[in-house]
C-alpha cells in the first residue's frame, strides 16, 4: 500500500508541475498524449484505492493556472475540460453510455475539429465586448480583454439588431500554420527561443502585457461552446453556432451533424486523412450531444461534461532521449548529423531516428547527446527535434574536425554556408560517385568504364584510389560480368588514352566544389600547370574575369588540402598529364572578345563553335552580362537571347558567324 500511495503522490506532483509548465510557462516537457497517460494512470490508481482519493487531485480539477500577472475574472459558469479518448472503441463505449442514460437511440451529435489552441471566454454586454478571459482553473480566469480585442476575427460589437443584454460564449484562440512558421522565423532572426508548436505560440501571444505584440502575432478565433445568455434560448448546439455566425464570428468549415456511431466513425476517418491539409493544427475531434436539453439531462462530473468527449488523434509530438548523434558523409561530401533516439511511439509508428538538418540547427537547439528532447512528426515527414526539454549534458554537439570515413579535414567552405564538407576526392563514403564522375565523357573520358564496371571493381577491392584506375590491367577486366577479350582490351586502351587528357579535363574530373566544365577550362588556360594552382592566391584566381570570390575561395581551399595534394601526386606517379597544351590558334580575329552561345546551331554543336572561337583568341562564358561582345544565337534560343537584347549585345546568327571566321 505504501508503494501505491507513493506512486499516487508522485503522479499528483508531476501533473501539477506539468500543468504549470504547460499553462503558465508555455514550455511543456511532455506531449499531450504523455500527459494524458499520466492522468489515466492516476485515475485508475485512485479508482482501485479509494482510501487515497482527494478532491485536490488533478483528476478532480480542471487543468490550468491563474497567473498573478493579470486581473482575475470569475466565469459566469465553470469552463470545464473534456474527457479524452484515443480509440474508436472507447468512443463507442461513450456513445453507448449516452444513449443508455438518455434512454434514446435517436440522439443527434455534432462533430467538429478540436483546434490545438487556447480556450478563451468572451462576454458581451448589450452587444459590446466587455471582457475576454482565459479558462484559468475553470472557475477563475485571467482578464486579457485588450489582447482579445487585438484579434481581428473577434467582433468588438455583435453584428445583429437587438443583441442580448448579456452573452458569454467560449472558443479557441489559435495561430494558423503559415503565420506560426513566419513567427518562428522572425524569433530565430532576433536570436530568440522559437515556440515548440502553434498552441504554445497562441498561448504566449495571448498573454502578452503589450496588446500591440498580440496584434502582430495574427491570432484567430473559433467559437465552440455556449456559456450563458439572457433573453434568448437555444434548443441545439448547432442553433447556437448559427447564431454566433450571425453575430459576426467565424465558424469552422469542417462541422458535421451525425445521427449514428457509423457516421461519427466515418467522419473521424475523413478528418484524420485531412488533418495535415488544414491551415491550422487540430489534435482531434470534439463530439457533443446536439440537444441542449439532453446536455442538461446528462449533466457533469467535477471537471467534465458527460455530453461531450474529445477523440484525440495520434500525437505529432513526443519526448524521448537523444542517445547518439551520428555524423554521415553524403554523396556530395556534405557532413550531415542525425539523431538516434530512445524508441518512442509517435503518430502511429515507433520512432528511433530524427533529422537534425545541420550543425547550425544543432547550435540553435543547444542539443547534445543524452538530452531529453521534444520530437515532432507531421504526416509522412521525417521526424525532427523541436526543442530540448531537459539538458543532460553541457553545451551542444560540435562538428567533427576530421571526416569519420577517410580522416580528411572537414571544412566550411565560406562563412555564408551552413554545410560542412569533406573535400577529399577519394573519401570512401563518396568515392563511388567520384569514380563515376572522374571517368565520364566530359571528364577523363574513359569509354566503357560505366557504373556497372565500377561496382564490380569496388566489390573486388581493385580500386581504392583514383590512381588505381591507371594500374588496372587486362586480367582485372576479363573476369568481370559480360566482359570478353575485345571489351577488356578496349577498356585498357581507353585508360591509357585518358592519361593524355588536358589539365582542363582533369580539373573537372577532380570534382572541385562550384567548379564546372567551363570554369575548369578557363582556369587551365590561365595557369597551364597544376603545380601553379597549388601555390596560387585568391587574388590570382579572381583576376580571371569569370572567377568570383566564391569560386576563388573554393579553389584555394581545395588546393590547400593535404589530401588533394596526395591524390594529385599519386596521379602524377601513374603518368596522368598535369598540363594544358597551348591552343592551336588560327589568328587574332576575336582576341580579347567574349562570346555567349545560345540555341541550337545547324552545322556545329555548341562545343565545336566554342573551339572555333577560342582558336581565334576569343573566350566563352555561360552567363549574360554587359561584358559580352557577341551572342551567337541558334534556333530556339531562350531567355539568354532576351537578356542579350536588353543589354544591347551584338547578336549574330550562324551564317554571320561563318562569314566572320572566313574573312
Amino acid at each position: 500500500m505504501e508503494n501505491i500511495q507513493n506512486r499516487i503522490n508522485y503522479l499528483r506532483k508531476e501533473l501539477a508541475r506539468h500543468n504549470n509548465l504547460y499553462y503558465d510557462k508555455n514550455s511543456p516537457e511532455i506531449s499531450d498524449s504523455e500527459y494524458d497517460s499520466l492522468v489515466k494512470e492516476l485515475e485508475q490508481l485512485e479508482l482501485e484505492n479509494p482510501l487515497f482519493a482527494s478532491l485536490n487531485s488533478p483528476t478532480q480539477k480542471v487543468s490550468g493556472v491563474v497567473s498573478s500577472s493579470f486581473e482575475r475574472v470569475k466565469h459566469s459558469l465553470p469552463m470545464l475540460s473534456l474527457d479524452n479518448t484515443y480509440s474508436q472503441e472507447e468512443t463507442a463505449k461513450w456513445y453507448e453510455r449516452v444513449e443508455k442514460r438518455l434512454k434514446n437511440e435517436n440522439v443527434e451529435f455534432t462533430v467538429e475539429p478540436k483546434i490545438d489552441g487556447v480556450s478563451a471566454s468572451l462576454t458581451y454586454l448589450n452587444g459590446a465586448l466587455i471582457i475576454g478571459a482565459t479558462r484559468g482553473d475553470g472557475e477563475i480566469g485571467e482578464n486579457i480583454t485588450e489582447n482579445i480585442k487585438a484579434i481581428q476575427s473577434i467582433p468588438h460589437k455583435l453584428k445583429i439588431n437587438n443583441p442580448p443584454a448579456f452573452f458569454e460564449l467560449r472558443g479557441e484562440v489559435y495561430i494558423d500554420k503559415t503565420d506560426f512558421e513566419k513567427l518562428n522565423e522572425d524569433i530565430i532572426k532576433a536570436d530568440g527561443q522559437k515556440f515548440a508548436n502553434p498552441r504554445n505560440a497562441a498561448s504566449g501571444s495571448l498573454r502578452q502585457k503589450d496588446a500591440h505584440i498580440t496584434a502582430e502575432r495574427k491570432l484567430s478565433f473559433f467559437v465552440h461552446s455556449f456559456g450563458k445568455i439572457e433573453g434568448k434560448q437555444f434548443q441545439k448546439q448547432s442553433e447556437f453556432l448559427q447564431f454566433c455566425k450571425e453575430c459576426g464570428f467565424v465558424l469552422q468549415d469542417d462541422f458535421k451533424i451525425c445521427h449514428s456511431l457509423k457516421e461519427i466513425s466515418d467522419f473521424m476517418r475523413v478528418m484524420l486523412s485531412r488533418r495535415d491539409l488544414l491551415q491550422y493544427e487540430i489534435d482531434g475531434l470534439v463530439i457533443k450531444v446536439n440537444s441542449l436539453p439532453f446536455q442538461n439531462e446528462l449533466g457533469y462530473t467535477n471537471k467534465s461534461p458527460r455530453w461531450a468527449i474529445a477523440f484525440k488523434f495520434p500525437a505529432k509530438q513526443a519526448t524521448t532521449q537523444l542517445n547518439k548523434i551520428r555524423v554521415q558523409v553524403g554523396r556530395t561530401g556534405i557532413i550531415t548529423p542525425s539523431a538516434i533516439l530512445e524508441p518512442v511511439a509517435l503518430a502511429g509508428v515507433t520512432i528511433s531516428h530524427a533529422t537534425l538538418h545541420n550543425f547550425e540547427e544543432i547550435e540553435r537547439l543547444n542539443v547534445n547527446e543524452g538530452d531529453i528532447v521534444l520530437i515532432e512528426r507531421a504526416g509522412d515527414v521525417i521526424p525532427k527535434i523541436v526543442k530540448v526539454v531537459k539538458k543532460e549534458r553541457e553545451g551542444f554537439f560540435k562538428p567533427p574536425h576530421n571526416c569519420q570515413s577517410c580522416g580528411s579535414e572537414i571544412v566550411k567552405e565560406s562563412e555564408g554556408e551552413v554545410a560542412y564538407r569533406c573535400i577529399n576526392p577519394e573519401c570512401p563514403a563518396q568515392f563511388r560517385r567520384h569514380l563515376i564522375h572522374f571517368v565520364s565523357r566530359n571528364a577523363m573520358d574513359i569509354d566503357g568504364f560505366g557504373s556497372a564496371v565500377i561496382d564490380q571493381l569496388l566489390e573486388r577491392n581493385k580500386i581504392k584510389t583514383l590512381a588505381d584506375i591507371y594500374n588496372l590491367t587486362y586480367s582485372d577486366f576479363i573476369d568481370l560480368e559480360l566482359f570478353k577479350e575485345k571489351k577488356a582490351n578496349n577498356l585498357v586502351e581507353a585508360i591509357v588514352k585518358s592519361k593524355r587528357q588536358p589539365l582542363s579535363r582533369l580539373l573537372f574530373a577532380l570534382g572541385i566544389r562550384h567548379i564546372g566544365e567551363k570554369s575548369s577550362e578557363i582556369i587551365a588556360k590561365r595557369f597551364r600547370n597544376i603545380e601553379v594552382l597549388f601555390s596560387a592566391s585568391i587574388e590570382e584566381f579572381t583576376e580571371i574575369l569569370e572567377i568570383g570570390e566564391v569560386l576563388a575561395l573554393s579553389l584555394k581551399k581545395f588546393f590547400g588540402n593535404k589530401t588533394v595534394r596526395h591524390v594529385v601526386d599519386t596521379l602524377i606517379a601513374a603518368g596522368v598529364n598535369m598540363t594544358e597544351p597551348e591552343s592551336e590558334q588560327y589568328g587574332t580575329l576575336f582576341e580579347g572578345q567574349l562570346f555567349i552561345l545560345t540555341g541550337k546551331l545547324e552545322h556545329y554543336t555548341r562545343e565545336q563553335a566554342g573551339e572555333i572561337i577560342k582558336s581565334f583568341g576569343g573566350r566563352i562564358t555561360s552567363s549574360v552580362s554587359k561584358k559580352i561582345d557577341y551572342a551567337l544565337a541558334g534556333a530556339d534560343a531562350g531567355s539568354r537571347l532576351e537578356k542579350a537584347k536588353k543589354l544591347n549585345i551584338k547578336i549574330i546568327n550562324e551564317q554571320e558567324f561563318e562569314e566572320l571566321v572566313k574573312q
